[in-house]
């Protein structure tokens, strides 16, 4: 495995447990793996500063990681140096028709704007929960800001409220949408309309439904983790059978099957098996990360 140069790995099931957490021995493994000379950049379907909020502040700071290059929200952009890159992005047009099918399927409140730095929900009724925002002053006067906060069932996210569905378009560029079936407590399940939406609007978008089955997250067509990686690696002059890919869900699948070297965490979706040239026989909850780096380092077989 002397030819690895570059080793790109998903988050969410991979580098992070089933509860959400990110072990020091993974990033112990990440941190040689870099200290040898090969790069290592995350690969997942957040935002960065979203994915940065999974890392313990101590974590961030021991190892660095605010300076980690990534591939983020399904290879939309790339976070490259402390400079985002967006790769992907939906057209006036699109953006026009997915409100319109919202809309017509009265679901446009269970969807999630995402930019590269901030999330967005519409509120058209005045009835979600919310928080306010406060800006900060030298007094102790609290300075009550005009944006608010919705409060959704996916804790990632921190969402701002717009009030008028015309300030989507103003927003800057969309990257994603995230269509839930239920995104606030003691709202009633739409995955009946969920999946009519799915096939309304297959053909037009690249459609992601996670394996928690409670989404559909929407990206521009060709948006893909392997595009995202090229872009990279070119400015790093890797060639594509110098890189090794690690990941576990259907997301992942194009990326495993493109790089040279690829492999699945022991627990991954089906699909993401198959694609995989390997299979770690260690699941995310037993440090995969670092059984295969270390693997990787020393040549031996995965």
């Amino acid at each position: 495995m002397e030819k690895i140069k570059l080793i790109a790995i998903d988050i969410d099931g991979t580098l992070a447990d089933d509860k959400g957490n990110i072990s020091d021995a993974n990033l112990s493994a990440i941190s040689l793996a870099t200290k040898l000379g090969i790069k290592v950049i995350l690969a997942t379907g957040r935002l960065q500063p979203y994915a940065m909020k999974m890392f313990t502040q101590k974590q961030i700071q021991n190892f660095n990681l605010e300076k980690m290059d990534g591939i983020y929200s399904h290879g939309a952009y790339a976070h490259l140096k402390g400079y985002k890159t967006v790769l992907r992005k939906f057209s006036f047009f699109d953006l026009e028709l997915i409100l319109y099918a919202l809309s017509s399927h009265n679901i446009l409140e269970n969807a999630v704007f995402l930019t590269v730095d901030s999330a967005y929900v519409i509120n058209r009724n005045d009835e979600i929960q919310h928080e306010d925002a406060y800006i900060d002053s030298d007094n102790e006067l609290k300075i009550k800001s005009s944006i608010s906060y919705a409060k959704i069932n996916n804790k990632d996210y921190r969402p701002i409220i717009l009030n008028n569905i015309k300030d989507i378009f103003n927003i800057g560029d969309i990257i994603s949408i995230e269509v839930y079936n239920q995104l606030y407590t003691n709202q009633e399940s739409y995955d009946d309309i969920l999946n009519t939406l799915h096939t309304e609007l297959d053909n037009y978008y690249k459609i992601y439904i996670p394996s928690s089955n409670n989404k559909l997250v929407l990206s521009p067509l060709n948006t893909s983790k392997i595009y995202g990686l090229n872009y990279i690696s070119k400015l790093y002059n890797v060639h594509v059978n110098e890189i090794l890919s690690i990941g576990n869900d259907t997301n992942d699948i194009e990326l495993l099957a493109s790089t040279g070297y690829s492999v699945a965490v022991k627990n991954s979706a089906y699909g993401t098996l198959r694609a995989a040239r390997c299979v770690c026989t260690h699941t995310n909850n037993q440090n995969a990360i670092a059984n295969i780096i270390y693997k990787a380092i020393k040549g031996k077989r995965i």
